[in-house]
């Protein structure tokens, strides 16, 4: 029995950061048509830089900083077609989002990048890359300012983009609270109260407005669903229903695929949506993302694109 339970615990760390078995190939999304521009959404798995700055951060060798560049670089402008607008969370700074805009411009692909820093104590952030012929007027936080039993509601406060062209709409960033501790009610709390702040919001909104992002939660998951369905009652329309069920995930948690990323549309822009797409390659290749370091996978996300017509 003691050899059994030692080969046990020897085997479960393994089989947890093993490739899951049965994964679909990897593959990009369409590329736009010449009437179309597209929006995504990627987790870029706690992509920092090689400075410590707080006991919390775990910097990057310059080395592994250069190749993880590269291959997000390499990824955008290859499976993901080089979209219009890429909302991207787990990003620690500017500087970074610039050294992908730098990568991106040397093959060919001029990249304007948005960051606003949070509160998030290990540094993490949410940010935009965008490209012609998107315009943008403003960019502001919302709920920087909301406590939460003395501390900040939003580690990494929603970004809000007003987008001029090529049509005017609200875009928001998210990057909301992670499951990690769900069994306490300090933790439950926190990620209900994010959902309703933000559901309530946005329901409030007359202007066509788009919340993309990593929500961290999703349906049919028992106490994980909680946020989800909370922000659900802001009357957005969630586009995984675009896609056929057995293509709505975008994460695997020990392997069982969930739908932790999203993005959802206000009932004005539904008709100006042609289509959806979810790339393959990423989730669910845990040995392969901690092997290469972040260069192959370049996330344990995959990544959400939607598809917009220019003419509605």
């Amino acid at each position: 029995m003691r050899y059994l339970l030692i080969v046990y615990l020897l085997l479960v760390p393994l089989s947890l950061s093993a490739d899951c078995r049965g994964l679909a190939p990897a593959r990009g999304v369409p590329a736009p048509a010449e009437n179309e521009w597209t929006l995504a959404t990627l987790n870029l798995w706690r992509l920092r830089d090689t400075r410590k700055d707080s006991h919390l951060d775990k910097p990057l060798s310059s080395a592994v900083l250069d190749r993880r560049i590269q291959a997000l670089v390499d990824f955008i402008a290859g499976p993901l077609q080089v979209p219009h607008m890429l909302a991207v969370q787990e990003v620690e700074n500017r500087d970074l989002l610039d050294a992908l805009a730098a990568g991106l411009a040397r093959q060919g692909w001029r990249y304007r990048v948005v960051l606003k820093e949070g509160n998030d104590p290990s540094g993490m952030d949410v940010g935009l890359l965008y490209r012609e012929p998107v315009q943008i007027a403003s960019v502001d936080r919302l709920f920087a300012e909301q406590s939460f039993h003395g501390h900040s509601l939003f580690s990494r406060p929603p970004l809000r983009v007003t987008v001029q062209a090529p049509r005017q709409l609200q875009l928001v960033v998210v990057h909301l609270r992670s499951a990690r501790g769900l069994q306490k009610p300090r933790v439950h709390e926190k990620r209900q109260s994010q959902a309703a702040l933000l559901a309530n919001w946005a329901a409030e909104q007359d202007v066509p407005l788009v919340v993309a992002g990593d929500f961290n939660s999703t349906w049919d998951a028992g106490r994980l669903s909680a946020s989800y369905a909370r922000f659900a009652q802001s009357g957005l329309f969630n586009l995984w229903q675009r896609l056929p069920k057995r293509e709505r995930y975008s994460f695997r948690h020990r392997c069982r695929p969930q739908a932790l990323d999203h993005i959802w549309v206000s009932p004005d822009l539904k008709t100006s949506v042609s289509r959806m797409a979810v790339g393959r390659g990423n989730a669910g290749r845990y040995h392969s993302l901690y092997g290469s370091q972040g260069a192959a996978p370049v996330s344990d996300h995959d990544a959400l694109v939607v598809y917009f017509s220019a003419g509605r």
